[in-house]
């Protein structure tokens, strides 16, 4: 069957790449451009059910067929691609970033890297730069959505009388109110998967129904294709990583989608001719290839460079990155299409792609399980590499993580973990989120020097704020069950006299800290108690969360200590350190990568005010950790006696929690006096 071929879809699917490009090169004005993959999703509904549709009012539809024609569309670029990944990085990714190239290898192969990636972390975050492969998420909702919505249309069509609309209505509708849900609850989840996302494909779907009255009024079409367009410029000029998405926010640019879809069905708008132009006509056809390349490319170059990228940089690597996509498509993409396409029978083509599937998965799992060839770096710099791995594969903060599975059960009553001596009954408690857990071994030392004990109460993104929630979904435990089972904990242990409360006080405040500065915050915090509504900021929140907690601890007779945070890197320190050993022709200079005293004050501002203000309450102290992080040139500390104090961009190593572990001797010792 034949459709008539359109050029405006071409066009907007250019839009959508583009968009989704120049957002991942930081160009100014493009801070939404993310929202390209939603218009990606409607293009595909739109084209894919139209062509299931045409065949099953034909009766000619076949589900093999189907699935060639997405082998031949999708794996030949894609395993080109992961080819690619695993050649570039086997010579440039350090240990850990090639252990983890390695699975999401696998789970790319496999169409699942979007639950890979939402289970690791957010796509706006700053370890994402480290996952040449973190853009195929998109690709895996799309494959899971086509290996069920085939079916159901063919039951719709031979078993509820071809009432398509009703069904994608439901399913459109229920997924849809999941994700306004979800954003605000499961952020990361409502980002990355299939449930949530459905709807925007679902949306091409039903105009390729053909149910919506066709028009032939040339104001009316150029009033909705203008206004569909407009919609699609202000989420790409106006949407950035701290806007709410997907959700309600999604609605603009998948609106703006399905209108210039709709508007152009006849005969072409204004904004249909202009789709229609060559220029675009061509970065539309190449659009998949360039989707594809582009990620590897910016994230090699960014892996490499390190800082942020210069405007020549971003465009070279544009330029270069359109090239391939020019080759990928017309040397990949195209002989796997077409009339006469490379393994013409489909029983070849099923074979080549089992076995794609199967070395490229093998492969994968062999690096992850490999711990990333280690050997490939080892045997050519060694020093270096123990220093990395003693900072990054550390034991002990293994051991802590694995002790947060003990702390989530809390709410069941569950005990949890203890440091120091076995016989003496715990005296104190550290409470707080990841940055608290990278204190455990300074907690650890000083209760065994002092010869006493203490519970340890931490957890992944967890501000121990009562009566305080957030919208991140990383949070797999009810957090205002959590934070009064850790009060009730508290108040039924006597034994327990002092709190320590230590947080990434910031990034609740702020958002993450990369090379390029602050990145907008991606969730918020809100009072569950009802006595402040969600228009305060999270500052105010985090304020009121924090004095509600620690004055209901000291109605308790127990003291709190209250800890800032040390400096955030906004850098992956161990991976700037293995770049200066391996690379040392590029020229990094450590010290313009690490945050100056000044520029802590300033990040750390409204946190630290809300921290000593806090303190004046009788009964709580304030410790400052950070004031041993910095230089006698008032610059971070990120190395000492060789060895890495963090490991990572903003979590002290052991090393790094031993370093600053004597602030807490006072403490301590008031601790043994009682």
């Amino acid at each position: 069957m034949h459709f008539q071929y359109r050029t405006d879809i071409d066009g907007l699917r250019a839009i959508a790449v583009l968009s989704v490009l120049f957002f991942h090169y930081d160009l100014p004005g493009f801070s939404g451009g993310f929202v390209g993959v939603d218009i990606f999703f409607v293009i595909s509904g739109f084209l894919i059910t139209r062509i299931i549709l045409q065949d099953l009012k034909d009766e000619k539809f076949s589900i093999s067929r189907f699935y060639e024609r997405r082998i031949r569309r999708i794996f030949p670029a894609l395993f080109s691609v992961i080819g690619f990944t695993l050649i570039v990085g086997w010579f440039i990714l350090d240990t850990s970033a090639f252990k983890n190239l390695g699975q999401s290898v696998t789970a790319t192969t496999l169409f699942s890297s979007n639950i890979l990636f939402w289970r690791e972390s957010g796509y706006f975050d700053t370890q994402s730069i480290y996952k040449p492969l973190l853009h195929t998420w998109s690709l895996s909702v799309e494959e899971q959505f086509y290996i069920f919505f085939p079916l159901v249309l063919v039951l719709i069509h031979y078993y509820q009388k071809k009432k398509y609309l009703n069904w994608i209505l439901l399913i459109l509708i229920f997924s849809l109110g999941l994700s306004i849900w979800g954003v605000n609850y499961r952020q990361m989840a409502t980002f990355y998967l299939l449930p949530t996302r459905a709807w925007e494909i679902l949306s091409g779907s039903i105009l390729a129904l053909g149910i919506l009255p066709s028009t032939s009024n040339s104001i009316l079409k150029n009033l909705l294709s203008f206004i569909g367009l407009g919609l699609i410029i202000y989420s790409v000029g106006f949407y950035n990583k701290a806007t709410l998405f997907p959700g309600y926010n999604s609605l603009l640019p998948v609106l703006g989608a399905v209108l210039i879809i709709y508007s152009n069905n006849l005969s072409s708008s204004i904004v249909g001719r202009i789709l229609s132009t060559k220029p675009l006509i061509f970065i539309g056809l190449i659009s998949y290839s360039l989707y594809l390349w582009h990620w590897p490319i910016v994230s090699f170059s960014k892996y490499l460079i390190i800082r942020r990228m210069t405007w020549q940089e971003s465009t070279v690597i544009i330029v270069f990155s359109l090239l391939v996509a020019t080759f990928s498509w017309k040397y990949i993409e195209a002989p796997f299409r077409g009339k006469n396409p490379v393994f013409p029978k489909f029983k070849q083509l099923i074979v080549l792609a089992g076995v794609l599937i199967i070395l490229f998965s093998v492969t994968g799992i062999i690096i992850h399980l490999k711990n990333g060839i280690a050997w490939r770096i080892e045997r050519y710099y060694p020093e270096m590499t123990a220093t990395v791995n003693r900072a990054i594969n550390d034991s002990k903060w293994k051991k802590y993580t694995e002790w947060e599975k003990t702390t989530h059960k809390i709410i069941e009553g569950a005990t949890p973990n203890v440091v120091g001596l076995a016989d003496k009954l715990p005296a104190f408690a550290l409470i707080g989120d990841s940055h608290a857990r990278s204190l455990i071994p300074a907690m650890e030392v000083k209760a065994n020097e002092y010869r006493i004990s203490g519970y340890i109460i931490t957890r992944t993104a967890s501000p121990y704020l009562i009566g305080i929630s957030s919208s991140q979904s990383s949070n797999v435990v009810d957090e205002i069950r959590y934070n009064n089972a850790i009060m009730n904990f508290i108040k039924s242990h006597l034994e327990i006299k002092t709190i320590f409360i230590a947080c990434r006080w910031s990034v609740y405040i702020h958002g993450t800290l990369s090379e390029k500065g602050e990145n907008p915050l991606s969730f918020k915090l809100y009072d569950t108690k009802g006595e402040y509504d969600r228009s305060n900021s999270n500052e105010f929140i985090l304020g009121v969360g924090l004095k509600r907690t620690v004055q209901e601890i000291i109605r308790m007779n127990r003291k709190v200590v209250l800890v800032s945070d040390v400096p955030e890197i906004g850098l992956n320190v161990p991976h700037l350190y293995s770049m200066n050993s391996r690379f040392p022709m590029l020229s990094f200079q450590q010290q313009q990568f690490v945050p100056s005293r000044a520029e802590y004050n300033e990040r750390q501002k409204e946190a630290n005010t809300i921290l000593e203000e806090i303190a004046e309450l009788p009964g709580v102290e304030l410790v400052r950790p950070e004031r041993m992080m910095f230089d006698k040139n008032a610059r971070a500390r990120i190395i000492d006696n060789g060895e890495l104090l963090y490991r990572d961009d903003d979590h002290l190593s052991t090393a790094g929690a031993l370093f600053v572990a004597k602030v807490f001797d006072e403490v301590f010792k008031e601790i043994i006096s009682k």
